[in-house]
């Protein structure tokens, strides 16, 4: 028990570990003031260029992964349900991280770290290839409620997925379901005001 709760604090700790903010803080640079304040590696990128951008995008990925990786395949972990739980705490320390006061980011990017511990590249794939097509029909940029509802969309075409390989599983998989719920209410919870902004604005464009 206490080896499993190790797991799930070092991949909390993990997560919580902002890079984003150090790189900017190096360079001298205030994320809060760009765009929607967001500490995160997206307007790190808008901050200082594509080369930092990136740089955070896989620093953030690979907290969602490690050392929740190497654990698992040591075979220090095994039990899945530890293992989305673990996965989870990463994501709660990038999105809730004691650095800058249980604030963090919005955790997308460390998402996509945990779910390719959880399904390999399947997972990742379903949620880039949504965001990809969203971005691709926004050819001048989104807005940050724009944002906010590709990650929406996103995970509501990764449900069928999640539920799907539950069901291929006999029903042994209901790990994945319990991240998902995890995972979908930080996100929601991170986004939910430029969500709501969002709808608000499309409603009123319809008056």
């Amino acid at each position: 028990m206490w080896v499993n709760l190790l797991v799930i604090l070092l991949q909390f700790l993990s997560g919580s570990i902002m890079y984003s903010y150090i790189i900017a803080r190096i360079m001298k640079v205030n994320l809060s003031k760009i765009r929607d304040g967001n500490p995160g590696a997206s307007n790190l990128w808008r901050a200082l260029g594509w080369k930092y951008g990136v740089l955070a995008l896989l620093l953030d990925y690979l907290k969602g992964v490690f050392p929740l990786a190497i654990f698992i395949s040591l075979g220090i972990v095994k039990d899945n349900l530890i293992i989305a739980l673990s996965a989870l705490s990463g994501v709660m320390g990038h999105a809730f991280s004691p650095m800058l006061g249980f604030k963090g980011g919005k955790a997308v990017a460390v998402s996509f770290g945990a779910w390719s511990v959880l399904t390999k590249w399947e997972a990742p794939t379903i949620l880039g290839t949504v965001f990809t097509i969203f971005t691709l029909i926004r050819p001048k940029g989104t807005t940050v409620g724009e944002d906010a509802y590709r990650v929406f969309l996103g995970y509501i075409f990764l449900l069928p997925y999640v539920l799907y390989k539950i069901f291929l599983s006999g029903f042994k998989d209901l790990h994945l379901l319990l991240f998902y719920i995890g995972n979908f209410a930080i996100i929601l919870y991170k986004h939910y005001k430029d969500l709501w902004g969002y709808f608000r604005e499309r409603e009123s464009n319809k008056l």
